[in-house]
């Protein structure tokens, strides 16, 4: 499953960055957003909007395409 799959109010664990663009795994890095790391998803747009997320307290905005590239475990 990847994160832009989850649902609103759904919480997961990061467990691999699936991509090819090294200016997103950098990214990610910088903001926590790592294998290991428990996110909530707080508020989806429509359609292939970005969507507002949670981790280790604080808030993050993605945009769908990146965050189907964050692959997920629900717990």
């Amino acid at each position: 499953m990847t994160l832009n799959q989850l649902f609103e109010g759904q919480s997961g664990t990061i467990s691999a960055l699936e991509t090819l663009n090294n200016a997103l795994v950098r990214q990610c890095g910088t903001l926590g957003l790592i294998p290991g790391a428990v996110v909530q998803v707080l508020r989806r747009s429509r359609g292939k909007g970005p969507m507002q997320i949670k981790c280790d307290g604080t808030l993050y905005a993605i945009r769908a395409d990146e965050a189907a590239q964050i692959r997920i475990t629900v717990a």
